[in-house]
């Protein structure tokens, strides 16, 4: 009797350890299957493709490829390059300003020294500070006086605008001129995360966002919404007339008030005067979001549209104003395609030429 009770115990602790590994093997081969055909090209960084809206949705189909290649025949300096040569334009800002190998001539900076034949400086926003108060230390510490740029291009991105400088600002912050220098000989801007594993949480999200992206145009949950134009806007095949936009272009429109855009357009032109008494002129060009720019086409567009740019320019201004929203959409109109790209939220080279051929320095 204890025999055949042991032998019990033993076989389905067999059968119990059996299945287990059966089912180890089918989560590890089901992880790898999805891996292989899906969330690797999706999740993983490659040299010829740097964009980012299908990795946050896990959306397949949406990556546009393309390779970092130049053809222009001039290019801009950074700052960890500089060595007090002469500079005629001096540029900060976010990723726009600063996104180096996303395909063909991503970066403006280039389009300027190359159309305009101008010497140009881009640099990066000082240890935890924005760009705004970086061009307030720059000026204040004599930085900016060590340059000597004859036009300082100030650009952000339309979505972060005021939540970053619609507010009250310190236009007296400063730090010690050596600092600064070392700062820009040393520090490294910009990391590359590593791929994830084949066995990642990023799997799972694929097959919960494949359904739910069927009944919902940003799946619940996603920070990436997808809506059917009715215009071919994008090269991709897939999304050629479907548009995917970060939710926070959605997030910023409630928030654009009269009383904001005038505090923030206060702010820029106190910095332009502060500037013009050193003989520089400041551009301002705000990024305009990737919604803003595609919202006209939207079919039966349910969100509000942004009055961000149709706020500001009837401002009075002591700073040149790049109007990226009006250009680019005149590119959108004549049905330029690719004019930004269809799984990323920075404009394409076609952007970067179409506005720098509209600017006069």
């Amino acid at each position: 009797m204890i025999f055949y009770v042991m032998h019990t115990k033993m076989k389905a602790y067999k059968i119990w350890t059996f299945s287990l590994l059966v089912l180890l093997v089918i989560f590890i081969a089901a992880n790898y299957l999805i891996w292989k055909l899906y969330t690797e090209d999706i999740l993983t960084f490659k040299p010829w493709h740097n964009g980012g809206l299908d990795r946050l949705g896990y959306i397949p189909g949406a990556k546009h490829y393309r390779k970092p290649e130049s053809i222009l025949p001039k290019k801009h300096i950074d700052n960890v390059d500089y060595a007090g040569q002469h500079i005629d334009v001096l540029t900060i800002g976010d990723s726009f300003s600063n996104m180096d190998g996303n395909g063909r001539d991503p970066l403006y900076q280039d389009w300027i020294a190359s159309t305009h034949g101008l010497e140009v400086l881009n640099i990066q926003q000082l240890n935890n500070m924005d760009s705004l108060t970086t061009l307030i230390v720059l000026l204040n510490s004599g930085y900016l006086d060590k340059i000597r740029p004859k036009h300082i291009i100030f650009e952000s991105v339309e979505r972060g605008i005021l939540y970053t400088y619609a507010k009250d600002i310190d236009f007296t912050r400063t730090a010690p001129l050596d600092e600064i220098i070392k700062y820009y000989r040393t520090a490294k801007f910009g990391n590359e995360s590593p791929p994830p594993f084949f066995i990642n949480n990023g799997n799972f999200k694929f097959l919960l966002y494949r359904l739910l992206y069927k009944v919902s145009d940003h799946a619940y949950n996603s920070v990436v919404y997808i809506r059917d134009l009715n215009i071919r806007a994008f090269s991709v095949p897939q999304y050629e007339n479907k548009l995917l936009f970060i939710n926070a272009d959605l997030q910023i429109i409630p928030l654009t008030t009269p009383e904001k855009i005038q505090l923030f357009n206060s702010n820029l032109n106190k910095l332009a005067r502060l500037l013009r008494k050193k003989g520089m002129n400041l551009y301002f060009m705000p990024a305009a979001d990737k919604y803003n720019i595609y919202s006209d086409y939207i079919i039966d567009n349910p969100y509000p549209k942004s009055i961000f740019y149709e706020l500001l320019r009837n401002k009075p201004k002591a700073y040149i104003f790049v109007d990226t929203k009006t250009l680019l959409q005149e590119e959108v109109r004549k049905g330029e395609i690719d004019v930004y790209y269809a799984d990323d939220t920075h404009w394409s080279w076609k952007g970067s030429k179409k506005i720098v051929e509209h600017m006069q320095f």
